[in-house]
């Protein structure tokens, strides 16, 4: 099957979120594939007005017209789960560069402010995840210092 012809969305959900999100859609929307984990790209036509209401749709997960322009979805960071990264996300945190650039301490802040019920494991799977390590793996030291920078 040739590659259809037509302008790329890249967007930080897999290939069946995208289609689910884009039913009834139309509008220019060629086809849907996968990017990777967590990544999807929009084959489309779309302009104007119609381009603009095809990016609204991901602008919660992030979406841009090129690959390299889009940094790693928070789904992708390790010991994180959906509710984790659905809190995330509304708290304004997207991207695993999001999240680097702001540091695990002020992400936990910002998600707790909205979810008063988030855990303590929350930051240290932040914490861990962006050094690529388990967060049962943190040492009680780190865990004790991670949680005095939260409450301070």
């Amino acid at each position: 099957m040739s590659d259809p012809k037509g302008a790329t969305l890249y967007v930080n959900v897999g290939a069946s979120q995208a289609r689910r999100r884009l039913k009834g859609f139309g509008h220019g929307v060629r086809q849907v594939q996968s990017a990777g984990k967590h990544r999807a790209v929009i084959v489309h036509t779309a302009t104007g007005r119609h381009l603009e209401e095809l990016r609204g749709k991901f602008a919660d997960v992030g979406c841009s017209a090129h690959e390299r322009d889009l940094s790693e979805p928070v789904d992708n960071l390790s010991n994180l789960g959906p509710t984790s990264c659905d809190w995330l996300r509304a708290a304004g945190i997207r991207t695993i560069a999001d999240l680097r650039s702001m540091g695990p301490v002020t992400a936990f802040r910002l998600v707790r402010a909205k979810q008063p019920r988030a855990s303590f494991n929350l930051l240290w799977a932040l914490a861990a995840g962006l050094e690529d390590r388990d967060w049962r793996g943190l040492s009680d030291e780190e865990k004790s210092r991670l949680r005095a920078d939260a409450i301070e």
